[in-house]
């Protein structure tokens, strides 16, 4: 009987690859270990400073204020009121409502102006007509559509375009519910 070794059914590791994918990897990790020792150290140095800050604005709001004399507080109070119309006449959606005066004015009407109050918050068209029947569809257009109420036709009268025809020039104010 003859025995002989197998060679191929023996485990083989290299050890010299293990030790390089080791050392390959522990550098890998080192150096993500000092980027994220830095990063907490640069954190501790933010948070330290942001503490540093509550304490100054803390320090600053338990003081005692400082009076303001009655001319710097008015002017405060008028620039305030400035502002805030500045705020509230870009707030209005004017172009909601262009488009309901589109969508009421009929054939034959044209408008000349529209005029914001700000003191009662009505608006004012000054417009043209052929006629007075035009006139009248118009303000029954505008107090049928829901975004206007009060519709008040303020004045009229006739001017003359050429020697053969004239027409009708319209004041008409109205409240809008749009915003």
């Amino acid at each position: 009987m003859r025995f002989t070794i197998n060679l191929a059914t023996r485990t083989y590791l290299d050890n010299r690859m293990l030790s390089r994918l080791f050392a390959g990897a522990i550098l890998l990790m080192s150096g993500y270990l000092a980027w994220n020792v830095s990063r907490v150290a640069g954190n501790f140095g933010e948070a330290s400073r942001l503490q540093a800050d509550i304490s100054a604005y803390e320090a600053r709001l338990n003081s005692k204020p400082v009076q303001a004399t009655e001319k710097e507080f008015s002017q405060v109070v008028r620039s305030i009121k400035f502002y805030n119309d500045i705020i509230r006449r870009k707030s209005f959606d004017w172009n909601g409502l262009l488009e309901q005066v589109e969508i009421s004015t009929p054939e034959g009407i044209s408008l000349a102006a529209l005029t914001p109050d700000a003191k009662t918050g009505d608006l004012k068209i000054e417009g043209r007509a052929k006629n007075f029947g035009q006139v009248r569809s118009y303000m029954d257009k505008l107090n049928e559509n829901k975004s206007f109420s009060h519709v008040l036709l303020m004045s009229h009268d006739v001017f003359a375009l050429n020697d053969r025809s004239s027409g009708i020039r319209f004041v008409i104010t109205f409240r809008t519910a749009v915003k």
